[in-house]
């Protein structure tokens, strides 16, 4: 990796790390003129000097999920060509964490702009850039916040501490294939319908009308998270940021 100025790697000593990111501000970080050869999924591209890079302050939906290949393809309309990375350290997968630009355009924002990702983990001083470009793709509901016609069929109620949700249904919808999943990559589906109130925990169980469990032991971060309820085609049904 290119060597940073002082002031970032000052900066690198002193920061915070928080799952696999680091946070720092990243004023003053040098900008490079890097080629991609190979888009490994929408927050991720390979370059031409064998480095990974996982783009910062995004979050893609996983492969084979519903809106999975919106960012990938956009990123492959820039492979082998000249684009402009800023290297901010590294993840505990030796992957680089960098911001992308081409010309004026950065290709981190644009891609939650457009709706295709959610932003996450954003970096120090950027937070509220990500969070208005979001809420513009919220408002159109575009991309992963295209909306499902039982949007307001369900409330939701998040316990963070004892780590449940209660879903309440209104409508009496066909739960079969739905998925909840939080603001990482942990997702849960079930596998067919449940009563007008539901409550599912992270914990292992045996599942019951009522009851369902994720048999995980931690899902929903006590300092800050996000819930997304999509339904069986994908359509986003509800979204709570606490």
């Amino acid at each position: 990796m290119d060597r940073l100025p002082a002031l970032v790697i000052s900066i690198l000593i002193t920061s915070v790390i928080a799952g696999n990111y680091l946070f720092f501000t990243v004023d003053s970080v040098e900008r490079e003129k890097v080629i991609i050869i190979r888009v490994l999924d929408g927050d991720t591209v390979e370059l031409e000097d064998g480095r990974t890079i996982r783009l910062v302050n995004i979050n893609t939906p996983e492969k084979k999920f519903p809106y999975s290949e919106l960012a990938k393809n956009y990123l492959i309309d820039f492979l082998n060509e000249e684009i402009y990375l800023e290297s901010l350290g590294t993840d505990k997968y030796s992957r680089t964490l960098g911001r992308l630009f081409s010309e004026e355009v950065y290709l981190n924002k644009f891609i939650i702009e457009q709706g295709m990702a959610h932003k996450y983990l954003v970096i120090k001083g950027e937070e509220k850039d990500f969070a208005n470009a979001e809420n513009l793709a919220i408002e159109k509901e575009i991309g992963i916040w295209d909306r499902s016609n039982y949007t307001n069929c369900i409330s939701v109620e998040i316990n963070k501490y004892d780590e449940y949700v209660e879903i309440y249904d209104s409508c009496g919808v066909n739960f079969t294939e739905w998925t909840i999943k939080d603001e990482s990559t942990k997702s849960y589906k079930f596998t067919k319908d449940v009563d007008e109130k539901v409550v599912v925990y992270s914990k292992s169980g045996k599942d019951n009308e009522t009851a369902r469990f994720w048999g995980k032991e931690k899902i929903w971060n006590d300092a800050g998270d996000a819930i997304f309820i999509r339904d069986n085609s994908g359509f986003l049904v509800y979204y709570e940021q606490y």
